[in-house]
């Protein structure tokens, strides 16, 4: 009797002994697990945190010199159309890649007219508060991403027919197109006084912002207002 309870005792402390080294096993992958998640996000934060929009050029887009519907005075201006874009070529600098709706951009501008605010809100590069032009229309880019303000693949944009395809993502190393709408006074919306004529009298600041990324920062400076002129 005492040596068959003696055995039966040793049994269950050698399944206890077991159990306890599965536990300790068990914990020390998850511990392993934990720690290999939290670095991946470091690395993945610091990655975003690296990242930008590098600009490789800015050109005139379209240039129509009314400014301001009721008030404009240029020469040229067919009242009431007026609208101020530039088409810049980028491309994302950083290890990871980008959602088109984590971009967005603004413009400020020295604008002396007391009629317009020397500002362009936020428009982010998934053509959220873009508005089409009413030129592009006239040459049949109503429909393209392009003239909605989509950032759109460069490998697909033709001259100036604005026909690439929408771009969602982002991706570093390849080469990105989009509309800089600064000034647009034809749509009867709010921000039709809003914004940045393209003018040889005064610079135009451009800033786009990547979510949890950097800043890139830029002066708009054109020394004609052809189609295809260099700002940048």
């Amino acid at each position: 009797m005492n040596n068959q309870s003696g055995s039966i005792g040793i049994g269950a402390m050698i399944v206890f002994i077991g159990l306890i080294l599965v536990a300790a096993v068990a914990s020390t992958v998850i511990i392993r697990t934990v720690e290999d998640l939290s670095i991946k996000s470091d690395d993945t934060i610091d990655a975003r945190w690296q990242s930008k929009i590098e600009i490789n050029s800015i050109t005139i887009f379209v240039y129509e010199p009314c400014w301001q519907s009721s008030a404009s005075t240029e020469d040229g201006c067919a009242l009431p159309a007026g609208h101020h874009e530039l088409l810049m070529w980028f491309t994302v600098d950083g290890d990871i890649e980008l959602k088109a709706s984590e971009v967005f951009y603004s413009i400020s501008c020295q604008e002396t007219r007391t009629v317009v605010t020397p500002y362009r809100s936020v428009s982010f590069f998934d053509g959220s508060k873009t508005q089409d032009s009413q030129a592009s229309k006239n040459d049949n880019y109503r429909a393209h991403p392009f003239n909605m303000g989509y950032a759109v693949y460069l490998d697909n944009y033709l001259g100036n027919t604005a026909s690439g395809a929408r771009a969602t993502v982002l991706e570093p190393g390849i080469d990105y197109a989009i509309m800089i709408d600064m000034y647009d006074n034809k749509n009867n919306f709010d921000i039709d006084n809003e914004g940045c004529r393209i003018s040889l009298d005064y610079d135009v600041e451009l800033m786009i912002y990547v979510e949890g990324g950097k800043d890139t920062y830029a002066i708009i400076d054109c020394k004609s207002t052809k189609r295809g002129t260099e700002c940048y």
